[in-house]
């Protein structure tokens, strides 16, 4: 976990207009983190079973492996979500870093998933969602956005939405971190 940290810590520039701080005083990731980052999915919707898996390629060891075994109406219908523990201001820039992977995947012919963050109640207003393309190992994937509205602690969350199709995917550890109003979305990574 701490190399994952001091990755993610590397990757996030200065806030607008301060110093970058030493190594000495670099924060904690943590400090940013609006989940409490780990493997803390909550699987919902039909026709899906969920189970703790041992991955030995992510920080901590373990995810969860969702099999959905048929697709649904919609691709939101089933999935897994990962509240938050703290607030997010509206105009804050948020970023979702999430370890994916589609065990049954290939390189030629990798899934493809809608992952995003957002409201947790109706009407489940987004903050941002990205398809991502989910292969057979072990991957980050990231999304970006501006909260366009506060949320209290717990009434946002992170998504992966999962019925658009029969199959496995595994969720790793994920972090949605609060970086502020303001910050340079183009300084920060993607996919």
């Amino acid at each position: 976990m701490i190399g994952l940290i001091a990755m993610l810590l590397a990757t996030l520039p200065a806030a607008p207009g301060q110093a970058a701080p030493s190594a000495a005083a670099q924060p904690s990731i943590f400090d940013k983190a609006v989940n409490a980052p780990g493997i803390g999915w909550n699987p919902y919707g039909p026709n899906q079973t969920a189970r703790q898996v041992p991955a030995t390629d992510v920080p901590g060891g373990a995810a969860v492996q969702i099999k959905v075994a048929r697709a649904g109406a919609n691709p939101w219908d089933s999935g897994v979500t990962y509240p938050t523990v703290k607030p997010i201001a509206a105009g804050d820039t948020m970023l979702v870093m999430v370890f994916l992977r589609a065990p049954d995947a290939t390189d030629a012919a990798p899934v493809t998933i809608p992952v995003g963050m957002g409201g947790s109640e109706p009407p489940y207003t987004p903050i941002a969602t990205e398809p991502v393309r989910v292969g057979s190992t072990w991957k980050r994937y990231y999304v970006t956005g501006v909260a366009n509205q506060a949320y209290a602690a717990g009434k946002a969350n992170i998504s992966v939405q999962l019925a658009g199709a029969k199959q496995v995917i595994e969720v790793g550890p994920a972090f949605l971190l609060d970086l502020g109003p303001g910050f340079d979305r183009s300084k920060l990574p993607h996919n």
